[in-house]
């Protein structure tokens, strides 16, 4: 199965459109979290209320992203843009991974993805 699209947490359109959380100015990034992670509950409203992160000796940690907001395909429509986001197993297998979930840097959650229908293994030395 590919990655779902992301999905917005019920709060951060309240924080996106209030000001809360400015996408140009704020720090954001992505991690990756695991199988028995509470990722996907719609109503989380931080970061750090997200559990499960993927901890393992080859996971170097969260990405920063730098995001890009673009017009979608209709005018009610935007997109967030940003580079390709890679992360290498390095030195250890990184395991149980199974979701994506962008976030401000010590603030608020504002997406995830579920990204295969059942956990998997990035082994050393390999890439997602």
């Amino acid at each position: 199965m590919a990655a779902s699209a992301f999905t917005i947490y019920n709060e951060a359109k309240l924080y996106m459109v209030n000001g809360t959380v400015d996408l140009d100015t704020n720090v954001v990034k992505m991690g990756l979290f695991k199988s028995t992670s509470n990722a996907s509950t719609f109503t989380l409203s931080t970061g750090a209320s997200v559990t499960n992160a993927v901890n393992a000796a080859g996971y170097t940690g969260a990405k920063t992203l730098t995001v890009s907001l673009k017009a979608g395909a209709s005018a009610k429509q935007y997109k967030m843009h940003f580079a390709s986001v890679i992360f290498t197993a390095s030195g250890a297998d990184v395991t149980s991974v199974m979701y994506a979930v962008i976030y401000v840097s010590g603030g608020k959650a504002i997406c995830w993805s579920k990204l295969s229908t059942a956990a998997f293994t990035v082994t050393s030395g390999n890439t997602l």
